[in-house]
């Protein structure tokens, strides 16, 4: 499900999420003031699967074209979780 659908059937209107490389799979939630959340590592795994990067390749693209437009997109703009290393 595409993450504009997610979010509307949830009752999510005017949330800002990334629409360029939209890392639908990776959308994991909303915060309380209506922020979309987005799960780092599903991130990548999303960039893997559907355009075959390696791992070392998709966190450069992440790093280096996804988050860095976070401050242009202004108030409301994705939060990315990054999840605790395991033991």
């Amino acid at each position: 499900m595409k993450a504009e659908e997610k979010l509307l059937e949830s009752g999510y209107e005017g949330v800002k999420y990334l629409t360029n490389y939209s890392y639908d799979d990776a959308l994991i939630g909303v915060t309380n003031d209506d922020r979309a959340v987005y799960d780092f590592e599903l991130m990548i795994q999303w960039l893997m699967e559907k355009d075959g990067f390696t791992y070392e390749e998709a966190v450069d693209w992440i790093e280096y074209n996804t988050l860095r437009a976070f401050p242009n997109m202004g108030e409301g703009a994705p939060v990315i979780l990054y999840r605790l290393l395991e033991e």
